[in-house]
């Protein structure tokens, strides 16, 4: 048979009861995300999130607020409700250079498309080490990849001058040369065709 009872909260919002005749309240902060509390019949406030946080475990411990950290060559972007991934840096820009140029800049692949005559292109001094630079004909006069003033470019068992070059001999030959940790010596990484060395 049903009774009637009734309940006197002691507080201001979510009731709990601890099993033992006792009721208290939980208050409620506008938007924050809750979690158990220390007791098994209260909630706790874990904060108010910001754009792009989540909350992140934290082993025997309430989990934390904090948004994604970037790893190599990722970007993150934060907005209410969203967070955005990328890839940052790394990728190659893709040029269709039709004239010479010095010097060129790292992490570009230029495609060799000059006219008239061969495209002559120069590597840049003050490079770091890793930095990468690609060349790929596509015109039908070729290329001649320069080093700059003070560095070789080493190509297997082979090396040009200081301040020598490679060269194309077919339309198609391509080059990918990366910085060494000398930052005077590049080396070549890959090639397509019978470069030439001088």
């Amino acid at each position: 048979m049903a009774t009637a009872n009734s309940i006197n909260a002691n507080g201001n919002g979510i009731a709990g009861y601890d099993g033992a005749g006792t009721w208290n309240a939980s208050t409620v902060t506008q938007y924050s995300l809750l979690l158990g509390g220390a007791n098994n019949h209260t909630i706790a406030n874990l904060g108010v999130a910001t754009n792009g946080q989540l909350p992140i475990g934290s082993t025997g411990g309430n989990p934390v607020l904090a948004t994604l950290t970037a790893g190599a060559g990722m970007s993150i972007t934060n907005a209410a409700g969203s967070i955005t991934l990328a890839a940052s840096g790394g990728g190659f820009t893709y040029v269709d250079q039709t004239t010479d140029l010095n010097p060129l800049v790292k992490s570009t692949a230029y495609f060799a498309d000059k006219a008239a005559s061969r495209l002559v292109l120069t590597l840049p001094t003050g490079a770091t080490m890793g930095d990468t630079v690609v060349v790929s004909g596509f015109g039908a006069q070729g290329w001649q990849l320069n080093a700059g003033t003070g560095q070789t470019i080493e190509f297997g068992s082979s090396a040009t001058t200081v301040a020598g070059s490679l060269a194309s001999t077919n339309q198609y030959d391509q080059v990918t040369v990366v910085c060494s940790p000398t930052t005077t010596t590049w080396i070549v990484r890959n090639s397509v065709g019978n470069l030439t060395v001088a």
